[in-house]
């Protein structure tokens, strides 16, 4: 506005450019602009998470389908590997599900086949028990209170042994079964062995591990058979406990006549074998042919994977150690 000559007159006209509506103008604009930028930003952000989110869990499903519909040739892996990124990776993902699946399938298997070859061998259990301890009364009445003893054991190793407890005890349950073995051997070959377990003050908590049922007195049994039965008299089986950050591990050994290098090998060799079979030999043969271990590294490894299992270390002369590694286990 501005005066005109000597009238008092004003001139008025709106402009675009000065006051309210300049402030208007600008507020609608910055507006516009924030607005369109909000939708850029989003659809960016949309962008990005289909290109970095859903878009490889895609590829990524279609990847796992690829790999489990059937085997692949190996050439057509390596086209795969080129094209697809990480696609060994899921590969590798894939394959480590497919062997644990199979080795749980395998594990149920070999615990039907172990139940059948037990139920075929098994008499009934009723009569042994009601007829070991009609025995034991007899002797008590007797006053043979070694005989009652040695009964009571043998009764106790039958009950463990027969029954269809879990495939899993406590290292605790483990070793009061061979206490009640030992003491039976012990009877039989007039006090000629003798049995040590050792496990320091600090590792006592092993006693509550879960382990494998019966994956010790075959152990035992084998070191008694093979190493103690031509000792006259000193024969000496040792259980030491060791528990390190991870593992359980159970060391039986022997003072016995001990294995020679060639016979150690191939024992190794058929413990870790490939084959996931249940020996199914007698007792006799059995102990001919060492089948009891490689049926407990089997189990072992089909219950924990391939890591565990069983070794054997001997010395000619001097006795033989039976390795038993497996995962320390409270639950």
């Amino acid at each position: 506005m501005r005066p005109v000559g000597r009238l008092r007159c004003f001139i008025c006209a709106e402009c675009a450019y000065l006051g309210f509506a300049y402030i208007m103008f600008n507020v609608w604009g910055y507006s516009a602009f924030l607005g369109m930028g909000c939708i850029i930003i989003q659809v960016l952000i949309i962008a990005c998470a289909y290109f970095c989110i859903l878009r490889p869990l895609k590829t990524f499903e279609d990847m796992i389908d690829y790999f489990m519909e059937e085997e692949r040739a190996e050439e057509e892996l390596d086209n795969v590997r080129e094209t697809i990124p990480y696609a060994g990776e899921v590969k590798g993902l894939v394959d480590r599900y497919s062997s644990r699946k199979t080795r749980r399938n395998s594990a149920e298997i070999f615990d039907k086949q172990t139940e059948l070859t037990a139920l075929q061998s098994q008499i009934n259990p009723h009569f042994l028990y009601n007829t070991l301890e009609s025995i034991r009364g007899q002797a008590l009445m007797d006053d043979n209170r070694e005989i009652a003893g040695m009964v009571e054991a043998l009764s106790a190793f039958f009950r463990y042994s027969i029954s269809r407890k879990g495939k899993l005890v406590t290292l605790r349950e483990e070793l009061a079964n061979i206490n009640n073995y030992m003491l039976i051997q012990c009877y039989r070959f007039n006090n000629r062995f003798s049995l040590e377990v050792i496990i320091d003050e600090e590792d006592e908590e092993a006693y509550d591990f879960l382990i494998p049922k019966l994956i010790i007195q075959p152990v035992v049994e084998n070191a008694i058979y093979h190493g103690l039965e031509e000792k006259l008299e000193g024969g000496r089986v040792i259980i030491e406990v060791i528990v390190t950050e991870k593992n359980l591990i159970l060391t039986i050994s022997d003072n016995g006549s001990g294995i020679e290098g060639e016979a150690l090998d191939k024992l190794n060799q058929r413990i870790h074998s490939s084959s996931m079979r249940v020996e199914e030999e007698s007792g006799a043969k059995q102990r001919n042919t060492g089948i009891a271990l490689p049926n407990i590294h089997k189990r072992i490894q089909l219950l924990f994977g391939e890591e565990y299992g069983v070794n054997v270390y001997s010395t000619v002369g001097q006795g033989t150690d039976v390795e038993i590694t497996i995962p320390a286990n409270y639950s």
